[in-house]
């Protein structure tokens, strides 16, 4: 995920672990200091918990910090929010606990450190050996065999009798490094507030309006909205039950930020006009006694709706909320795998 106010990357070359001044709290730890790091192997990762692709390099994350934190390894999670939301800090505290989080982490909320790093992605993560060495940047997901391989070897240098196991498998989720991969097009990540939507297309962008899908052949990627909905800087609200946002798209995983912004909310999901095949359904999918699929939106956070069983060029996707106060935030789209792995 690429915010809008991006600086110039970091240089590669550099010595010394930037600070974390301008920080608005840590979350699992007393605040760290330069000190506190020095002589240990950091990597600091920036991640934002509703970034789908921060949610698929977190497994890497958590086994490496299991295996290797005893010989002195230690990860600095910089959470640098993408929403207002994100960056408040009981749903921080929430998220990490969700998502197994157990290492440090610092608030980022004015982007403090984001700038001190000159960081222009989530995730992004710069791994240092104890002289404060920059031995890696990588931007984004994959090279998880190389960045643990390094991380072995810094351990090794200062420890050269550590007996440590065989580097961990890629998940079945990072096709897209294994031989044979294809990685298919992908509809680009669509936000919803009013200062980013690209196309309100069924109707005026206007602040709240009761709009109208005329019908009609939708575009792939623009927005549609049904019923009364407001847009706020970073959302699309809906200010009653039973309206929609309908999007046409082409990937294999959607998934999508949502918010319940006056209590929990169902929100009905259909694919291609019915409920969602099972065998295409995200994590956060649900069936009633029916057979209709839906997410319970409980919590703001990244709901995985969609896991298509295979790739197809295009998808109509739909979300009804029950009741009104649902916050609908992103839309984020992966698309690699292996063929017939499935």
């Amino acid at each position: 995920m690429l915010p809008s106010h991006a600086p110039a990357q970091q240089a590669i070359n550099s010595i010394g672990i930037p600070g974390f001044d301008g920080n608005t709290g840590w979350i699992n730890s007393a605040p760290l200091t330069q000190d506190d790091l020095r002589g240990k192997t950091v990597l600091v990762d920036f991640f934002e918990y509703t970034c789908i692709n921060c949610l698929r390099t977190l497994p890497y994350l958590r086994e490496w910090y299991a295996r290797y934190h005893k010989y002195g390894f230690v990860i600095i999670g910089v959470h640098t929010p993408e929403f207002g939301f994100s960056g408040e800090r009981e749903n921080v505290e929430a998220a990490a606990r969700r998502l197994g989080i157990t290492w440090p982490i610092v608030m980022d909320d004015h982007y403090a450190i984001w700038n001190r790093y000159h960081n222009d992605e989530w995730p992004h993560e710069f791994l240092y050996a104890p002289n404060e060495q920059l031995i890696e940047s990588f931007e984004g997901e994959g090279g998880y065999p190389d960045t643990e391989r390094k991380i072995q070897l810094i351990l090794k240098v200062g420890q050269p009798n550590l007996n440590l196991p065989p580097l961990m498998a890629l998940l079945p989720q990072d096709s897209y490094d294994k031989p044979g991969a294809v990685c298919y097009p992908k509809t680009p990540e669509l936000l919803l507030g009013h200062e980013q939507i690209a196309d309100a297309a069924s109707g005026d962008r206007a602040a709240s309006a009761d709009y109208e899908d005329r019908g009609g052949e939708h575009r792939d990627g623009a927005i549609y909205l049904q019923g009364y909905w407001h847009l706020t800087h970073d959302a699309a609200v809906a200010d009653a039950g039973n309206g929609y946002v309908a999007l046409r798209y082409h990937a294999i995983q959607v998934e999508i930020v949502l918010k319940p912004e006056r209590g929990p909310v169902r929100v009905a999901v259909t694919q291609d006009g019915k409920p969602v095949a099972r065998g295409d359904a995200g994590t956060d999918i649900h069936y009633d006694a029916n057979g209709n699929s839906y997410v319970e939106v409980d919590t703001p956070r990244a709901y995985e709706v969609i896991m298509n069983a295979q790739y197809a060029p295009r998808h109509d996707l739909r979300l009804t909320a029950q009741s009104a106060g649902l916050g609908v935030y992103d839309f984020a789209f992966e698309s690699c795998e292996v063929p017939g792995a499935h």
